[in-house]
């Protein structure tokens, strides 16, 4: 696999894992809009901001990676 195409690969990746992260934020948010007490809104948002800010961490990691992708491709082709 040459370098352009795990880039790319990667930065696929990242974006799919960012875009998962910001649906579950935004569905975590949801019972905490509601007429819910806050104590319980609270307990079920947690868990939910936790997952969504690991989506986005790994999201970010694989931009990364494929930023670097790209770097060693530039320099290999130059």
């Amino acid at each position: 696999m040459s370098l352009l195409s795990a880039g790319v690969t990667w930065l696929g990746l990242g974006l799919t894992l960012d875009t998962a992260g910001l649906v579950t934020y935004g569905l975590a948010t949801l019972p905490c809009s509601g007429g819910v007490r806050e104590e319980d809104a609270e307990s079920v948002c947690r868990p939910a901001r936790r997952t969504a800010v690991a989506l986005g961490a790994l999201g970010v990691a694989a931009i990364v990676v494929s930023t670097v992708c790209f770097v060693l491709h530039v320099r290999n082709s130059g």
